[in-house]
């Protein structure tokens, strides 16, 4: 018995950023399918719901850290640290690149969840199994970036 595997086309480049909270910059659907490399088999409303879930966890992971920010007079995320690579329209904000990097990773960790009831039969259910390590690398690699946006070490031990 063959399995299911869904072929869609390269990322439509009509989808609008979604908005954020002032403070946080908007993502853009579009840019998240290039980067974490997923298409068009992927509907845009499941994206969307993603993108929109993650920016939300992301926003209140940072919520007391952002509230500090904005005490100190930084109005947003790219005014708390002003390191920028590139220039002109390349150029790209330190703390925003992380921010975007946390949200994507997340978000490709729901679809990645999400997509894993594609094929129902044996081989599908191990390739399932297969699929949980790269989420939870997604998974740390958003807690990572986060924590990096705050100033804090990636990592944290303690000695029982």
């Amino acid at each position: 018995m063959g399995s299911f595997i869904p072929s869609g086309q390269a990322s439509p480049s009509n989808e609008p950023d979604l908005p954020n909270i002032p403070f946080f910059p908007p993502v853009s659907p579009t840019l998240f399918r290039d980067a974490m490399d997923v298409d068009t088999t992927v509907s845009t409303e499941r994206i969307s719901m993603a993108l929109q879930l993650s920016l939300m966890e992301v926003n209140n992971s940072l919520a007391v850290w952002s509230a500090a920010q904005i005490e100190l007079g930084n109005a947003t995320l790219a005014a708390t640290k002003d390191t920028v690579y590139g220039e002109g329209e390349a150029a790209v904000n330190h703390q925003e690149k992380l921010y975007q990097s946390a949200v994507f990773h997340l978000a490709k960790a729901r679809v990645v969840e999400h997509m894993r009831d594609f094929d129902s039969t044996a081989a599908g259910h191990n390739k399932a199994d297969e699929l949980s390590q790269p989420i939870d690398d997604f998974k740390r690699e958003a807690r990572r970036n986060v924590r990096a946006i705050m100033g804090q070490p990636g990592t944290v031990v303690e000695l029982i």
